[in-house]
């Protein structure tokens, strides 16, 4: 799957803050491929922007370099699960747009 700086912003924040142990797993097996690490603040021009609240990045270099993950079939229903308790959650546009895209990936590898 191919994620650009917004969806590994978003994934953590989808994923639920209780979880069995399995789940728990999971989740950190996630949060592990899909976060920002030093290269990628390097490479994207990320920075916080504490006074406005917000993170930019360079947006040009992420559209030509996406993160590529390749999530297993039980990170994939993990997530998926994680998208439908939201479904009747107000959030953000970007949001939306990440779910669309694991859910896309989850059918795609069903």
């Amino acid at each position: 799957m191919e994620l650009h700086i917004i969806d590994r912003i978003a994934i953590p924040s989808i994923l639920p803050a209780e979880n069995s142990f399995m789940d728990y797993n999971l989740k950190r097996s996630i949060i592990k491929k899909v976060g920002i690490s030093k290269e990628d603040v390097e490479k994207y021009n990320i920075k916080e922007d504490t006074e406005n609240k917000r993170t930019t990045w360079d947006i040009n270099a992420d559209r030509e370099n996406p993160h590529v993950v390749d999530f297993t079939e039980q990170e994939l229903a993990y997530l998926r699960s994680a998208c439908e308790k939201l479904s009747d959650t107000p959030a953000p546009d970007y949001l939306w747009d990440t779910v669309e895209k694991i859910y896309a990936a989850a059918q795609a590898t069903a």
